[in-house]
């Protein structure tokens, strides 16, 4: 079933927000079963939209068209819907009333202008908006199905979800998909290594998507009727217990939930605590860790130790070994962690020491970044790596690779490997 996303807006096309409803939507999609072909963008005009509308009812089946959808003379996203099929725009008497009393909900004074918002292609089916005054629709036409989503995120991601789950029309045959999430290796050593192990077959794709210090591989079979699905089962099966076998040392997870909640949630279950003491990530590892919801129950303390002297008087670090390795160097990384840990007393001990830039303080290399970790008071990781980028990519690359660090040692400790 070809899928394709239009989204509408010119502050997408002129750079001004960044585009986040077509890949979450895409990701949705995928998920369903359905194959996204095509993404389309284009600007707050009537006719750029309608000819974007023309283009998909050649080449798609299920059309979404994002944004357009508020009161202003810009958005025009049902009216070039209505004009491309030759359908009247109706008036929704009972949709103005809804729209009347979502605005006076959220304090907004109401306009004769929001009566747009109520004006929907003949035919089509309304999709409430929990979360604004804009209703998203359904039309289904010629065989082709059409959506009507918000532009905001807050609105838009929400009713995609009720969309997926209530609205499209299930996929013939069967789906089976899988996401396997990793981290501490690169896209292309990932494709390679899988390429080479031949793992992927007629019947069972593979692919994978780079992101920001991790990769997510997408295992994805089809099987048009129930005689080859036990047949295309046992071949995904197959594919995802090799790719499982093959990368056991990075995966962390499957499906959506990222490198920092699958910590937390880790640590949850085994009743770990751990604490930061960060100079060159400068705080970086423990908002990631308290931007997840549940990490007061792991975080027990965090310190940002920038200067020598922070680290000579909170963690003891020597002065005579500042003097003689520099403060950018393993050994006062260790002095850093062991400081922590008997200052903490916390399951796992971390600290940091580095070169972000943009000029060295220590003649040091900038992009160096030194950490050490110890659990239950035993150094278990130590490394020095190089990190190419402005100050803020290193800080949030090495922050996050080392995080990744502690999870595969925890999931390693529990499945036996090194």
């Amino acid at each position: 079933m070809k899928a394709e996303i239009i989204t509408i807006g010119t502050e997408i096309l002129i750079g001004s927000i960044l585009n986040t409803n077509g890949p979450y939507l895409s990701r949705k999609l995928t998920d369903a079963g359905y194959d996204v072909e095509y993404h389309a963008s284009v600007r707050d005009k009537y006719e750029a939209i309608r000819d974007a509308i023309e283009t998909a009812l050649e080449r798609s089946n299920v059309i979404f068209l994002c944004g357009g959808l508020g009161p202003t003379q810009d958005d025009m996203t049902k009216q070039a819907l209505a004009h491309a099929l030759d359908l009247p725009l109706i008036f929704d008497e009972k949709q103005w009333d809804y729209i009347r009393n979502v605005s006076m909900s959220f304090s907004k004074n109401i306009t004769e202008n929001n009566k747009r918002q109520a004006e929907f292609p003949e035919g089509a089916v309304v999709i409430p908006n929990a979360k604004g005054t804009a209703p998203g629709c359904m039309l289904d036409y010629e065989g082709k199905q059409f959506f009507m989503l918000p532009g905001p995120p807050r609105e838009f991601e929400p009713m995609a979800d009720d969309i997926v789950a209530n609205y499209l029309n299930p996929v013939h045959g069967k789906n089976f998909i899988t996401s396997l999430r990793l981290v501490n290796i690169g896209e292309s050593k990932c494709e390679s290594m899988f390429r080479e192990a031949k793992i992927e077959t007629e019947n069972v794709e593979i692919n994978t998507f780079a992101k920001t210090g991790e990769v997510e591989i997408k295992v994805i079979a089809h099987a048009e009727d129930e005689g080859e699905a036990e047949i295309i089962e046992k071949e995904y099966a197959e594919a995802l217990r090799a790719l499982r076998e093959l990368f056991a040392e990075f995966i962390y997870g499957d499906g959506e939930r990222d490198v920092f909640e699958t910590l937390v949630d880790c640590l949850t279950k085994k009743n770990l605590t751990i604490s930061f003491a960060e100079s060159v990530t400068g705080g970086n590892m423990a908002h990631m860790i308290t931007s997840v919801a549940g990490a007061s129950n792991v975080l027990h303390e965090s310190y940002i130790t920038y200067s020598d002297e922070v680290k000579e008087k909170l963690l003891g670090v020597k002065p005579a070994t500042i003097s003689k390795d520099t403060v950018v160097s393993e050994t006062v990384a260790s002095e850093m962690s062991r400081g922590l840990y008997e200052k903490t007393k916390s399951r796992y001990c971390v600290a940091t020491t580095g070169e972000a830039g943009p000029e060295s303080a220590t003649g040091k290399e900038v992009g160096t970044v030194i950490y050490s970790i110890r659990k239950d008071g035993e150094e278990v990781l130590k490394e020095s790596r190089m990190y190419k980028g402005d100050r803020t990519t290193i800080q949030y690359r090495s922050s996050k690779y080392i995080l990744a660090r502690i999870l595969l040692h925890e999931l390693g400790e529990e499945n036996g490997r090194e």
